[in-house]
């Protein structure tokens, strides 16, 4: 169990109370490429990584005094190596009963919205995925992807017509008229469709689809109940700070 040394910060008067715990040593910290939560940025000669989660994480632990090393890792391992300890911390996770056996979650600080994105001339006037689906729509998801319960049973009555792909080939597919539709993060599709250069061509439907908020994950073998409880009350200072409004709008931009 890492251990978390308390001091006096005399030389910093504005510091609060629960900021005065350090970790003793540098917090490691799975990610994947997926931008605009976790994504490396060239800045000239140098390779920056950048993102939303990992600038919210950044915030939270300058709060806590503590030194980040980010660690790259395919997510299915990530998972791994946080539940053995070889991770203490990963980014951007839905919670889930079997992941909470080996990991705590964290307050929610992204609200993890899901939306139907669909061609320019393809808006249509249904309100909701299921009738969009009874209307005979192909639908294209993500592999792996998890869209909370609602949307599973829909997905389910209309197995037949839903497709499970990446992200990118559900672009592809949705021009060459091969699904309708694709469900994708609203946070992360733009950057997506900006990147293989279709902003201007996939635009997100009217209809509220799901919202299912995303935590950090800390290791239990790593990390400490007392340490969340600073790390939460951490990620609350960075909202009521006006930061964490900030982070937001520096990735909302894109289109």
């Amino acid at each position: 169990m890492r251990l978390f040394s308390l001091c006096v910060l005399c030389c910093l008067p504005l510091q609060p109370l629960w900021a005065q715990s350090f970790c003793s040593s540098p917090l490691r910290v799975g990610f994947d490429d997926w931008p605009p939560y976790h994504y490396y940025q060239q800045e000239g000669a140098r390779r920056e990584l950048r993102g939303f989660a990992v600038d919210y994480l950044n915030a939270v632990s300058n709060r806590l005094g503590c030194h980040l090393v980010y660690v790259e890792r395919p997510w299915k391992r990530g998972l791994h190596d946080l539940e053995r300890g070889r991770l203490d911390i990963v980014m951007e996770a839905y919670f889930a009963d079997e992941r909470a056996r080996y990991a705590w979650f964290s307050i929610p600080y992204n609200p993890g919205r899901t939306s139907l994105w669909v061609r320019k001339s393809g808006t249509g006037e249904e309100s909701d995925l299921a009738s969009w689906l009874a209307h005979g729509h192909r639908l294209g998801v993500t592999r792996d992807y998890y869209y909370g319960p609602e949307i599973t049973k829909v997905l389910q009555r209309y197995r037949n017509q839903v497709s499970e792909v990446n992200d990118v080939q559900n672009y592809r597919k949705l021009l060459l008229g091969r699904i309708d539709g694709f469900l994708g993060d609203s946070l992360a599709t733009p950057w997506g469709l900006k990147r293989e250069g279709l902003s201007d061509a996939v635009v997100p439907h009217t209809m509220a689809i799901h919202e299912t908020p995303t935590f950090f994950m800390l290791s239990k073998k790593t990390l400490s109940g007392e340490f969340v409880a600073r790390f939460n009350e951490a990620i609350v200072a960075v909202g009521d700070s006006g930061e964490q409004e900030l982070i937001w709008r520096r990735y909302t931009s894109v289109r």
